[in-house]
């Protein structure tokens, strides 16, 4: 439809030319008639004219589409024809004037096969008719030899005039159409530049803003770190060294926004690899594990996300390998038709029988309640071979209000 569209318009402006020949040619045909003697004859004309006057009107105003308003045109034109041979012989060459109409036809390429099959049938037709019925025939109004060859000489090139009127009229409506397109493509292809250069300037800045998010966190980071070495006491060190892990959980977010190209979404099973590494590192008799499909996740899911995994992770590594030999973590992350499964999994000790998640009175448990719920997440847990905690979550990101 938006590629027709164009071809119609331009069709459209065709026929406006076209009415106007069509209405001039009948007044050069009257002036036949009347010198012919050939009043009666006149009705023919003067009824054509009258069609075509009203059919520019209808097309001018949108009141009558394009293709009607052709076939009226042509189908009138092919009755006067027929009407003016009959009356004035074959001899006059008012036949010249049928080679218009799949000239005219022809400049709408867009037509139904259908359509141009009918449609050129029925001009060879009502063609080949004429030329079987009046070829021989001299016309009911009997004209002069010299005068009949003065009307056929202005018929033949009167038809070749209108052609040639046509042709330039369309050839400098498209010339005209073409040199708007190209102006307009030519600024549409400078906004794009345009456009495509600010994206990048953004793509850049945002890059460069979580890169000095990641190094702000590192650097408070760092200050816990030296903090924690100078505060008395191991309750003071341990907050501290536990408000640092969180920091680093966060700037690992981050980290991983700068290093990929879509900058509010995060490769989470590179996360979650990165995160056990780490973990490995610290702690270099636990055997850690990631088991994950290819999922990128929303930053405000990935952020929370992260969180509650570093918390159920500390947990484990502070409380689930007292007397285990050979201490093991895995984390798995698949998707299903609901959304996203998390599964934590260690082979601890298990967890305490009274073990209550959202009453246990920690602060890890409260954070991880409450990251939980803020991402509409549904978190279980239970004893298997070892503590197993299972997320619920879909990837959507947060409302802002």
């Amino acid at each position: 439809m938006t590629i027709k569209r164009p071809i119609q318009d331009r069709f459209k402006e065709v026929l406006f030319p076209a009415l106007i020949m069509g209405l001039l040619t009948n007044v050069y045909i009257s002036l036949i008639l009347l010198i012919s003697g050939a009043y009666g004859v006149l009705i023919s004309p003067i009824v054509g004219s009258i069609i075509f006057i009203a059919l520019y009107v209808f097309l001018k105003k949108g009141r009558l589409k394009t293709k009607p308003t052709f076939f009226i045109t042509a189908y009138v034109v092919l009755i006067e024809i027929v009407i003016h041979t009959h009356y004035l012989g074959w001899s006059a060459g008012f036949y010249y004037f049928m080679f218009l109409l799949p000239i005219v036809f022809l400049i709408n390429p867009v037509w139904n096969f259908v359509v141009v099959v009918l449609f050129n049938s029925s001009i060879v037709a009502v063609s080949v008719l004429i030329w079987y019925v009046y070829h021989n025939n001299t016309g009911i109004y009997q004209l002069s030899s010299e005068y009949t060859d003065y009307v056929n000489f202005i018929n033949a090139t009167g038809t070749a005039g209108i052609v040639l009127v046509i042709m330039i009229y369309y050839s400098r409506t498209i010339y005209k159409k073409e040199e708007a397109l190209i102006i307009a493509n030519y600024e549409l292809e400078i906004q794009n530049k345009e456009i495509s250069a600010q994206h990048n300037n953004s793509q850049i800045l945002i890059k460069e803003i979580h890169h000095r998010v990641k190094n702000n966190l590192q650097i408070i980071s760092s200050l816990m770190s030296l903090q924690s070495r100078s505060v008395e006491g191991d309750e003071v060190a341990e907050v501290l060294n536990e408000s640092k892990r969180r920091v680093e959980a966060i700037a690992l977010i981050h980290q991983k926004l700068y290093q990929e190209d879509k900058l509010n979404r995060v490769d989470f099973k590179s996360y979650l690899e990165d995160f056990m590494n780490s973990q490995q590192l610290m702690t270099t008799h636990l055997k850690s594990s990631v088991e994950s499909e290819e999922v990128t996740l929303n930053l405000d899911v990935a952020v929370p996300l992260g969180l509650i995994i570093s918390e159920l992770i500390t947990n484990s590594v502070k409380h689930a390998f007292e007397g285990v030999l050979n201490p093991e973590l895995s984390v798995t992350l698949k998707s299903d038709a609901d959304g996203y499964e998390l599964i934590v999994k260690d082979n601890g000790i298990g967890l305490p029988a009274e073990f209550n998640l959202t009453s246990s009175g920690s602060l890890g448990t409260e954070i991880i309640t409450a990251l939980t719920e803020q991402i509409s997440a549904q978190i279980s847990y239970r004893n298997n071979n070892g503590a197993e905690f299972t997320i619920l979550f879909q990837d959507i990101p947060l409302e802002i209000n």
